[in-house]
């Protein structure tokens, strides 16, 4: 998978590595014994192409909202799903909503189909990050 995040947000930082500890714990679970993934700065990493990784997972915090404008995708390969989250703090924006809904529209201008957006907004906090992670892996066994 290819993990692009606005390393320059904390909040982005905090809950995109613990999305990718529940997909690492969730896919040995389910029996997959290789699971890598390729970390890259949202602001200067591209998605790969259709040869790329099934999931192209976008981390932006509510701290750093112009981030958003970084999210971006090749096209919209069959078979690749689009996990987009938005940090938050405990008291999250009212803003944040559009923020994802900005994100959900970067990516789906770009050809992606909705269907294959899992968007979300996380707060830093493992068992809710775990969650989207189950939540993103049964998304790929069903593509």
């Amino acid at each position: 998978m290819g993990i692009f995040v606005d390393y320059e947000s904390p909040l982005a930082r905090h809950v995109a590595g613990d999305v990718w500890s529940g997909l690492y714990r969730a896919a040995l679970e389910a029996g997959f014994t290789k699971t890598t993934a390729v970390w890259e700065s949202l602001r200067e990493g591209r998605p790969g192409g259709p040869e790329g990784p099934p999931l192209h997972l976008f981390a932006v915090g509510q701290d750093r909202p112009d981030a958003v404008d970084a999210v971006g995708a090749v096209g919209g390969p069959d078979g690749v799903l689009y996990g987009l989250i938005v940090a938050v703090p405990d008291r999250p924006s009212p803003l944040a909503g559009s923020l994802l809904y900005q994100g959900v529209g970067r990516l789906t201008d770009a050809g992606v189909k909705a269907g294959m957006v899992e968007p979300a907004l996380l707060h830093a906090a493992p068992s809710e990050c775990e969650r989207y992670a189950r939540r993103l892996l049964q998304r790929l066994q069903g593509i």
